[in-house]
């Protein structure tokens, strides 16, 4: 491996911008729907995915990238990433043609992988009594990332419309693809031990960085993509129920093929055991909870606020981003006082005290959510709470082989996508289901989602959050158990 720059903090503040770029760049685009539905001539349902492709596409390919990371290195991944996104945003607001836009959007989604990526160089250049702070930097941005794309990008779309997203996005892009390929420093890539045969692991380390079990990583791409379109698809309403069945009939025939795959690769994409270890396996149901709520929150919240008085808030675009403007401050800001926290008191003394302030976040939400007030006061509650849960990366990195943290970050991230896939599908349905009619300033009628509807979204949030508290405790405990120092 090679040495680890004087001073890491630099590094790490260009990968934490380039996370808020694309996390700001995907969120900014959802207020953009009613004028995308216009200018390409086509309905909500081809427009979303516009959100849709670019989720598929982030969940399908994470995994490889971070395992590729691990082997060939992860700033030649990381800049291979960048630039097919740099690519797709430059490309992006001159297309007139929908499906061509759903391209260079599934080309973007490839740029989920930055995270994971991410933390495997900050593993590498960082002492490990200060990756905690790192890492905590590492998940605010992406928090804060798509929360700023909600503020920011709201004012973008009001007032330079949907191609403003992208090239607001542009000179950016281009700046931190040289400052990523400028000031990361190319660490070396870790051999994994794969087996005690020594003839295998001789064969392997000759080949490494140049062997890639290409049947799991098939199967690893094709299982994801389907479970993905299959939850997109349950979100459509009953004429796409067909499509659902489909896709997840598949997924599961994808999924069984991959560990039977990868059980009896003599190089797996994915080491299995690893992957079932208890800490790990408890972590990835967390980010899938914990992507759930997150986007239960951040797709509801705009709905709720634009839903005329006395279901919503009666705001408009504009004023629904500045609605949500502390939280993003918050997310931002918090993620690196959090890091610096664990490195202090440890990671698991924030995990349940985190849990249960999303989970109060979320009620105050359910009970009190009239006023615009109620609502930037919950959100607050909820960001701080996000900040410390996230510090569940740092346990899963901790029972992590250095050599596998590409991969193993990759997963958390992955569960965390697929959660984010869920939480508005969850919102969706409820928001269709409750409805009631209001006057239109033309005289006629039209139906909005009542209290009802934003009442059961928050209370199923509330939920799932409980479930986080629950994981959380399980986590805490077995750390301790399995020898984790409570001050880590």
């Amino acid at each position: 491996m090679l040495k680890p720059p004087k001073s890491p903090t630099g590094p790490l503040v260009v990968m934490g911008l380039s996370i808020v770029l694309v996390l700001y760049v995907h969120t900014s685009l959802a207020p953009a729907f009613p004028e995308m539905v216009e200018f390409f001539d086509t309905d909500y349902s081809v427009v979303s995915w516009v959100l849709t492709a670019y989720m598929v596409s982030g969940a399908s390919v994470t995994i490889v990238i971070g395992r590729l990371a691990d082997m060939y290195g992860p700033k030649r991944m990381l800049l291979l990433v960048f630039m097919c996104y740099t690519v797709g945003v430059v490309l992006a607001p001159f297309t007139q043609d929908i499906y061509v836009l759903l391209a260079l959007r599934a080309l973007q989604g490839v740029a989920v992988a930055v995270v994971p990526i991410a933390t495997r160089i900050a593993r590498d250049i960082f002492p490990p009594e200060k990756f905690p702070m790192a890492q905590g930097t590492i998940l605010a941005m992406y928090q804060g990332g798509s929360a700023i794309g909600l503020v920011l990008g709201a004012a973008v779309v009001y007032f330079g419309g949907w191609q403003a997203v992208f090239l607001s996005a542009i000179p950016f892009s281009f700046l931190l693809l040289f400052l990523l390929w400028k000031f990361i420093p190319k660490v070396g890539k870790i051999i994994p031990k794969i087996s005690e045969d020594k003839a295998i692991e001789d064969k392997y380390t000759k080949r490494a960085g140049k062997t890639i079990d290409i049947p799991g990583l098939i199967t690893l791409i094709l299982t994801v993509t389907t479970f993905m379109l299959s939850i997109t698809f349950l979100g459509q309403g009953p004429e796409s129920i067909g499509l659902f069945w489909a896709f997840l009939i598949v997924g599961i025939i994808s999924i069984v093929s991959f560990f039977i795959i990868e059980k009896r690769s003599k190089i797996p994409l994915v080491d299995l055991k690893l992957a079932f270890h208890r800490i790990i396996r408890v972590g990835n149901i967390s980010y899938l909870l914990l992507g759930i709520v997150q986007y239960i929150i951040f797709s509801t919240i705009p709905t709720l606020g634009q839903t005329v008085e006395p279901y919503g808030l009666g705001l408009n675009v504009l004023q629904v981003g500045f609605l949500q403007l502390p939280q993003a401050i918050v997310f931002v800001a918090l993620g690196p006082i959090a890091g610096i926290l664990a490195i202090k008191y440890g990671n698991l003394k924030f995990l349940i005290p985190g849990s249960i302030i999303i989970t109060a976040g979320i009620v105050v939400l359910l009970v009190y959510h009239s006023t615009v007030a109620e609502v930037a006061g919950s959100l607050i509650l909820f960001a701080v709470g996000g900040a410390f849960v996230t510090l569940a990366a740092n346990v899963i990195i901790f029972f992590t082989p250095r050599e596998s943290t590409g991969v193993v970050s990759a997963t958390f991230s992955t569960m965390r996508i697929i959660g984010g896939a869920i939480g508005p599908v969850i919102a969706g349905v409820f928001i269709s289901l409750y409805v009631a009619e209001v006057p239109t300033d033309d005289g006629g009628t039209t139906t909005v989602p009542n209290e009802m509807a934003f009442n059961t979204i928050f209370l199923v949030g509330a939920i799932c959050s409980l479930l986080i508290i629950v994981f959380m405790a399980i986590m805490r405990r077995r750390a301790l158990k399995m020898g984790m120092p409570a001050n880590k």
